[in-house]
């Protein structure tokens, strides 16, 4: 269940997530989807405040959605620096792909509302993609795929 689902009311989440991305230089977000057409996705917030762009991955389950944006947030934290088509080799199994997302503004409403500047452009992100389904997602980063936290 979510924070908020739990009865924590927005300005609680928000000093949540500002505490965490103090903390810990990031968090992730998770949004739940509504069926094929709108699925489920997750992104990092925080990594625009060290002049990376934010991640995001579609269509999975909060903790395998952390766990794979994971080793991204780590490696932004410690200098790493990624783009559309960056080599990823080293950070996972399997031949994950990272594109540009055009427009920030649908998909990571948190991060351009904590982190855009005023009149500015939206935040930068990058799609986390492997060309599998969601269980083998779990799979590649050697995790199940059941999230009981999710359900």
């Amino acid at each position: 269940m979510c924070f908020k689902c739990g009865g924590m009311t927005g300005d609680e989440y928000d000093r949540r997530l500002g505490r965490d991305i103090m903390r810990h230089g990031w968090t992730v977000q998770h949004v739940d989807g509504d069926g094929d057409r709108n699925p489920s996705f997750a992104y990092t917030l925080g990594l625009s405040l060290h002049g990376h762009p934010e991640f995001i991955v579609f269509d999975c389950f909060p903790n395998p959605a952390y766990r794979a944006l994971e080793p991204l947030a780590i490696a932004v934290l410690a200098g790493r620096r990624f783009d559309e088509g960056g080599d990823l080799s080293g950070l996972y199994v399997g031949r994950p792909q990272l594109l540009r997302l055009p427009d920030s503004t649908t998909h990571l409403l948190t991060a351009n509302d904590m982190f855009r500047q005023p009149g500015g452009p939206p935040i930068r992100a990058l799609q986390l993609l492997w060309p599998t389904s969601v269980r083998q997602l779990a799979d590649v980063i050697d995790r199940p795929d059941r999230d009981e936290e999710a359900r």
